[in-house]
């Protein structure tokens, strides 16, 4: 079930809508929704999308040390 993850209703977003949803999550809560996304719908373009924001907030942990 997906009411614990943090984007409400993440199934059934849109991967085009899911960017905005995204970007205020903190990446322990972005990869929490790619290991739901690889257990339960396996979208390549929603784990595309997830992997990239994730690589984001990782260069920009770096910057900031």
């Amino acid at each position: 079930m997906s009411a614990s993850l943090p984007v409400p209703e993440f199934d059934l977003v849109p991967p085009g809508a899911l960017a905005s949803r995204i970007d205020a999550l903190d990446i322990q809560q972005v990869e929490q929704l790619i290991g739901y996304e690889r257990n339960h719908g396996a979208r390549e373009q929603v784990l595309d999308l997830l992997s990239r924001r994730r690589d984001q907030l990782r260069a920009a942990e770096r910057r900031q040390s």
